[in-house]
């Protein structure tokens, strides 16, 4: 009879491409992963006789049996383990899949799209591997102190009056250099640190880096690039928050018009009364404000008319569409004609494709940003990056 291993910090990578399985392997095992690699169902099935994993990574395209077929064999197995899913095919047919694995009653963490990135597969890896201490508030201390937290920086193009395309400034994107698991997402400790007062520093921290870099490009290569910069949840109820953003970019000779303050809805409904106050505050000393992630909350409407927003960013889960579907085309094309109402400028966010690029052009959106652009980069790239971009529509 055969004796199922306990489930401890072992994964099960089902791709049938060996490259893929050697990739995830190499990176998992450093990560103190035991690793299974199969190319189907039928592999699977004689691995998980001896082997419980904690972690399934699943590629929805392979020949013979897909990745809904697994997920369905995984349900009939009653496993607990947790599951990842990887596929080339875009948001729309992996989002699919993930809700079949939902209603199928399996733990599913998400997706990755292909390629995959480094950075994204080390962070799914850090969350699940079993054992790991918690982050403490301790921990995000020193790395304060130590200067652990980076500011990554991704491009943004804006139409010129001509039609063309230029970098005209950058959003600010905070990263963690974690000692043992290397550059963390914001998903691995903004939450906590948004429970706690050092979230402050952290955010003057990351303006205060901003800005240095926003000096050098200016000195340097002669670049007055503009700076966005999003604003954790619990810091629209901060009263000393506008006085403290405008002494950073005061003391270090950039006008706060220069400042973009990106804001969620979620944020803004947390307290609106404390909300409208710190943002009305923001735009009289002069920075600009953006609503981040519209579209997808229940009361953007009332938020975006009542607040002094300056411009809209359309959510990326309506933006990766835009080439297949037709509804979130017709969403996007109101977005921005809503923006254009209302005397805001409007942003689309998660721009991966030269065709997405084109149809967002073509229906009058303002401002992009997103991979196809440039991915997030340190702030030694971006001159380069911003100089070179340039898109002219034929």
């Amino acid at each position: 009879m055969n004796m199922h291993v306990e489930a401890g910090n072992h994964l099960v990578v089902i791709d049938d491409e060996p490259l893929i399985c050697e990739f995830i392997s190499d990176v998992a095992g450093s990560y103190g992963f035991e690793v299974r690699s199969c190319c189907g169902l039928d592999p699977l099935s004689k691995e998980l006789a001896n082997f419980e994993p904690s972690l399934v990574l699943l590629d929805l395209n392979m020949p013979g049996h897909d990745g809904v077929e697994v997920l369905r064999f995984l349900e009939a197995q009653h496993r607990s383990t947790s599951v990842m899913l990887m596929s080339g095919e875009g948001g729309r047919v992996l989002e699919a899949a993930l809700r079949f694995g939902q209603e199928l009653g399996l733990n599913m963490l998400g997706y990755l799209e292909k390629p995959l990135e480094l950075e994204r597969l080390e962070t799914i890896l850090y969350q699940n591997w079993r054992g790991h201490r918690l982050i403490s508030e301790e921990e995000l201390r020193l790395a304060l102190d130590q200067g652990e937290f980076l500011a990554l920086f991704q491009p943004r193009a804006h139409r010129e009056p001509d039609g063309s395309w230029r970098v005209r400034d950058v959003e600010t994107l905070i990263r963690w250099q974690h000692p043992r698991f290397g550059l963390l997402s914001p998903d691995d400790f903004i939450p906590l640190a948004e429970e706690l007062p050092i979230i402050s520093e952290m955010t003057d921290r990351m303006l205060e880096q901003s800005v240095d870099h926003a000096e050098r490009w200016r000195n340097n290569h002669g670049m007055e690039l503009g700076l966005s910069i999003n604003l954790p949840t619990t810091q629209l109820g901060d009263s000393g928050l506008p006085d403290r953003l405008l002494a950073i970019a005061r003391q270090r000779g950039i006008d706060a018009s220069r400042i973009t303050l990106e804001v969620t809805e979620r944020g803004t409904m947390r307290d609106s009364a404390a909300a409208a106050e710190i943002l009305t505050r923001c735009r009289l000393k002069q920075f600009n404000l953006a609503m981040d992630d519209f579209g997808t909350g229940c009361s953007s409407l009332t938020h975006l008319a009542q607040l002094p927003f300056n411009e809209l960013k359309i959510d990326k889960s309506f933006v990766a569409g835009l080439e297949t579907c037709n509804s979130d085309r017709v969403i996007v094309r109101s977005c921005i004609a809503l923006a254009h109402s209302l005397g805001l400028a409007v942003c689309a966010e998660g721009v991966e494709s030269a065709a997405a690029f084109q149809l967002l052009d073509r229906m009058g959106c303002d401002t992009m940003q997103g991979y196809w652009i440039s991915p997030p980069v340190r702030g030694a790239e971006i001159p380069n990056l911003a100089s070179n971009f340039r898109y002219q529509r034929l």
